[in-house]
């Protein structure tokens, strides 16, 4: 089995890239393909969308309900690139610093804490956010309340959303804030949305993830109406979906396929899960 050409660590590299931000060199590479389109287009500024969950075989096979995700994957790049791991918090330390869970140490929001209370100018816990903010680039966050503290001193545009029950709530707050965010031009702009990821541990083939996978391709279709020309998306799931035994038996074999070469790479501490990015100049 080969392993994929690119990682979600490549992700703040491509950013630093694209805007010009001075950062340590973290061992994820940049995106070439993506660096070239964001020249090509003249793309300003980058929004980042992660929606937690959305993987490969997910988008695949939902995106005939997904008009605003399949726009910008029919206008732009569609890329598979491997996970670093099944939960969000480490793959999400990953994709905004540019470095594997091994290299970050960042399991939980609590350990970047820890960590920082060792080595409060650690690169490898530094986000592409805070790089950003120390060259002077306008960076805005749109993350979960205990993970936008994370970021207080060290970015200036932060807005923490209140975790609730209705997770649908939460995704159409996070929404409204990163167009609130939009409207004050900022260089690089990083949202969270969790629908996908909390509908699939209870109900994995049910109305509800198909209702969440709608509801996200709605809040993207927002975020991106509400963006100004020469703007970047980069769109990417994270970790693939939670719950394989209740997705398995309706499952394709494509899916399989993957979800046993995530298997096999994970025995050898690589996890291939694939996942997508959609880059699309506005």
């Amino acid at each position: 089995m080969n392993d994929p050409l690119y990682s979600l660590a490549d992700i703040a590299p491509t950013i630093s890239r694209i805007l010009s931000i001075p950062m340590v060199v973290p061992d994820g590479n940049v995106i070439s393909e993506i660096g070239d389109y964001a020249i090509e287009h003249d793309c300003k500024r980058v929004v980042l969308i992660i929606a937690d969950s959305l993987g490969f075989a997910l988008y695949r096979r939902f995106e005939d309900i997904m008009p605003a995700a399949s726009s910008l994957a029919r206008h732009g790049l569609l890329l598979e690139c491997s996970s670093v791991g099944r939960h969000t918090s480490p793959c999400i330390a990953s994709i905004l610093t540019g470095y594997p869970p091994e290299r970050h140490h960042v399991h939980s929001t609590q350990d970047i804490y820890r960590v920082r209370a060792k080595d409060p100018a650690r690169p490898r816990i530094k986000t592409i956010l805070e790089w950003a903010d120390d060259a002077g680039l306008k960076a805005a966050v749109v993350i979960e309340s205990e993970g936008a503290q994370t970021f207080r001193g060290r970015v200036k545009e932060l807005h923490g959303i209140p975790d609730t029950l209705d997770i649908d709530d939460y995704d159409s707050s996070a929404t409204t804030s990163a167009i609130g965010a939009l409207g004050q031009d900022p260089d690089l702009l990083a949202v969270h949305l969790r629908s996908i990821d909390r509908h699939a541990h209870s109900s994995l083939h049910g109305r509800e993830l198909k209702e969440a996978v709608r509801n996200t391709d709605t809040s993207i279709g927002r975020i991106v109406g509400s963006a100004g020309t020469g703007t970047l998306f980069l769109i990417c799931g994270g970790h693939t979906i939670h719950g394989w035994e209740k997705w398995k038996p309706k499952a394709t074999d494509e899916e399989i396929r993957n979800h046993d070469k995530m298997l096999w790479l994970l025995s050898r501490d690589v996890n291939d899960a694939k996942e997508s990015i959609w880059s699309c100049f506005l």
